[in-house]
């Protein structure tokens, strides 16, 4: 163990860690190394990942006015973990290296997810996957409510979550990786500014990625106070320790 920034012990980030996090693999997807710029994001799925690729994307290939035909996440070219090395990239996450990712209200989030995976993308593969573990007939013509989903959940081992719905201290690898800055979406354009006052990032547009039309105020959960009981249940260690 190591002493931790703010002064309590912290342990020491190893492959085998992060794997403890990601037992369903395709965990070298979830870190984006920068090293020119001296810093390493986390990505947590549901909040910005487009929006922070696309900036980062940016910024490595000076292009900056870049947009993708399809979509951020096929398009990108930013260093993989196997392009810096996993040697170094773990020297990054223990602090050799700014470090840095982004929460959001839970609720929110989880909304996003269903809209987004369940309702939107009916291909998805994890959207199969809540349909095996509820006994439902699979199938993109077959529906998942929204009660139905929750309820999926509730059934679910939290760590072995698809990453868009999983609780994002999970995502983060909460106890393991200590962030420099853990920014909020809520306030997505400051963070992104303290974030470049930091690693020395160019002042770049930021284009917004998979913004959702629905009024900040509004709700799938309104009216259901015994759903947002039981996703205040699920997600409460993210309540927690983001302070929502």
């Amino acid at each position: 163990m190591r002493p931790g920034r703010l002064g309590w012990p912290s342990v020491t980030v190893t492959r085998d860690a992060i794997r403890h996090y990601f037992p369903n693999g395709a965990f070298t997807r979830r870190v984006q190394p920068l090293p020119e710029y001296g810093c390493i994001y986390v990505r947590n799925a549901k909040v910005a990942t487009g929006t922070t690729l696309l900036w980062l994307h940016r910024i490595h290939t000076g292009d900056h006015e870049f947009i993708p035909e399809r979509s951020i996440h096929v398009e990108m070219k930013l260093p993989d973990v196997e392009d810096v090395g996993w040697e170094k990239v773990l020297r990054m996450l223990n602090g050799d290296a700014f470090r840095f990712s982004f929460v959001r209200d839970p609720v929110r989030r989880l909304e996003s997810a269903y809209l987004s995976k369940v309702i939107r993308h009916r291909r998805y593969p994890g959207r199969a996957a809540l349909q095996r573990i509820l006994g439902l007939p699979e199938g993109p013509d077959n529906e998942v409510t929204l009660e139905q989903f929750i309820a999926a959940l509730e059934m679910q081992d939290p760590v072995r979550m698809d990453v868009h719905w999983r609780p994002q201290h999970l995502n983060l690898m909460h106890g393991l990786v200590e962030y420099d800055l853990l920014g909020r979406l809520e306030t997505f354009a400051a963070d992104v500014a303290r974030i470049r006052e930091a690693t020395g990032m160019p002042d770049v547009p930021i284009d917004l990625q998979h913004v959702s039309q629905r009024p900040a105020a509004e709700s799938l959960l309104d009216g259901h106070p015994e759903l947002l009981r039981k996703v205040t249940d699920i997600y409460a260690r993210d309540f927690e320790l983001y302070g929502y």
